[in-house]
């Protein structure tokens, strides 16, 4: 069990790592896109047609990942290689049969549904929307087969690679920027190409674990049924937060021009920073969590789940606390340049600063549904999901024209919560109490750090309130410094470390 732990934690860390080089990646690409398109009208256009593939058609990849792991460590261990090969071969066929059918309707229907994802856009720039759902639509089959693909290659321990497949990517993007300026048609097709790519760096793996690629369609196989059955009730379940942001986005192309884009920037930047942890985390430990799910190991999971949430709040208090001191010097230091002006920044920075405080609600939607998942109890989080989305849309309703920004990105965050506590009541009854005593004292032995973090960031801002390096960086680098420097002292960062996820 140790050797198991052990592995499991030099694992989190390497991922943790290469995602931390691609999400910089990710930084620098918004940081061009942002100079080059600012927050104009154009910029909500793609902003808010390109949120289906970065966003639903994601959480779409993500679902069906989630069936297929625990499926394929059943085939792993169950069945022989052959049997195992049909079962991916059909899968495969499958993927491509429904998405491309799909993306046809919706090519055809282009129209309509451009006008349904922002409604608020008219004449040139509508006709610009109608042409980007066109191109985004073949994405849903791209992103879908990326990450199938990257849960087999987790469930054959290659985690690293599976998490640097958004490095070529994003550097694709930023090349094309750099190359071809302002053109948003010509950078949407890009976008659509890059999601192919990241599929196709993944294939060699594939040869090299012995998978045939032949095509088959079985429309009986139990497992693959059972998939596409359980698809629905994942994507709702899983996708609280990502459907929310599209939901928001929306609502933006209401207001004045550049809101949906500041909407996407901010939520950008706060799902970038939190999900280096929160996906990196959710993704090793999930194939260790189907096995304790299928043994109904509840003390083994109890103990993962206790551990995990202590990891996350020892990363992410710090985060909030950083992001509500910071949060406008934040935004200005990663996007204010070229065509995005200080008005941009004010209007981000709120966006970023609410959106920050869901990180629980995040976090929770990444953990807690893939115990249930595990469990095969696929219809919790999507109920849980509806009845907060349905939440979200009235409360954008009620806010979005009195108070814009902050309006929608409060009423997001409020729904991500009630999330976490539903979630985690739910499961409490499911495998028992897992968020208990040690959890509270571990959180009152985070006091300290958190507070001489807290003193000196108060400090700077209280002497030195000026200047870019003296007023921000510094702070920032010695409030960081602090808060680790009380962690060693007081053992939370033993603790930390010690912990056997």
């Amino acid at each position: 069990m140790n050797n198991e732990s052990s592995k499991t934690g030099k694992n989190f860390i390497g991922v943790s790592i290469v995602i931390f080089i691609s999400k910089i990646l990710g930084f620098f690409r918004d940081i061009v896109f942002a100079s080059i398109f600012g927050t104009t009208v154009i910029t909500d256009a793609f902003q808010v047609i390109f949120s289906f593939p970065s966003l639903l058609f994601s959480s779409v990849g993500t679902a069906l990942s989630s069936v297929n792991i625990p499926d394929l460590t059943y085939y792993l261990n169950n069945r022989s290689r052959e049997e195992r090969n049909r079962y991916i071969a059909n899968l495969y066929a499958q993927l491509c049969l429904w998405a491309t059918l799909l993306a046809i309707v919706g090519i055809i229907f282009a129209p309509a549904l451009s006008k349904f994802i922002a409604p608020g856009l008219e004449g040139h720039v509508a006709q610009i929307a109608t042409v980007l759902t066109q191109i985004m639509m073949p994405t849903l089959l791209f992103v879908s087969l990326t990450y199938v693909t990257a849960g087999i290659l987790q469930v054959h321990g290659y985690f690293l690679l599976s998490a640097t497949i958004s490095i070529p990517f994003n550097l694709l993007i930023i090349i094309s920027l750099l190359c071809r300026g302002e053109d948003i048609i010509f950078l949407g097709y890009v976008t659509t190409i890059g999601w192919l790519l990241q599929f196709i760096v993944q294939l060699p793996v594939l040869v090299r674990e012995k998978y045939r690629f032949f095509f088959i369609l079985d429309f009986k196989n139990e497992h693959t049924l059972n998939m596409f059955r359980q698809l629905i009730p994942i994507l709702l379940g899983n996708s609280l937060l990502q459907l929310c942001l599209i939901v928001d986005r929306s609502f933006g192309t209401h207001l004045e021009e550049g809101t949906a884009a500041a909407l996407a920037f901010g939520s950008n930047l706060f799902v970038t920073v939190t999900s280096i942890f929160i996906v990196a985390m959710a993704t090793v430990v999930f194939p260790r969590l189907s096995k304790y799910c299928l043994d109904l190991d509840f003390e083994h999971i109890r103990s993962m789940m206790s551990n995990i949430f202590k990891i996350l709040l020892f990363i992410l208090l710090p985060y909030l606390l950083l992001v509500a001191c910071y949060h406008q010097e934040i935004i200005a230091l990663v996007y204010e340049r070229g065509a995005f002006t200080s008005k941009s920044t004010s209007m981000t920075s709120l966006a970023f600063l609410f959106y920050s405080f869901a990180v629980l609600g995040y976090a929770c939607q990444e953990i807690f549904n893939r115990v249930f998942y595990a469990l095969k109890k696929f219809k919790v989080p999507m109920i849980v999901s509806l009845v907060c989305l349905c939440l979200n849309f009235f409360l954008n309703m009620f806010f979005f024209r009195s108070s814009g920004i902050t309006g929608i990105s409060i009423s997001t965050t409020a729904c991500l919560l009630l999330y976490a506590v539903i979630m985690g009541v739910l499961l409490k009854g499911e495998i028992g109490s897992f968020l208990g005593r040690d959890l509270l004292f571990f959180l009152l032995r985070l006091i300290p750090a958190l507070a001489a973090m807290l003193a000196v960031i108060f400090f700077f801002k209280y002497y030195y309130s000026s200047g870019l390096i003296l007023s921000f960086l510094l702070p920032l680098l010695l409030s960081a410094g602090a808060y680790l420097g009380i962690a060693y002292i007081g053992g939370i960062a033993k603790i930390v470390k010690s912990n056997n996820y």
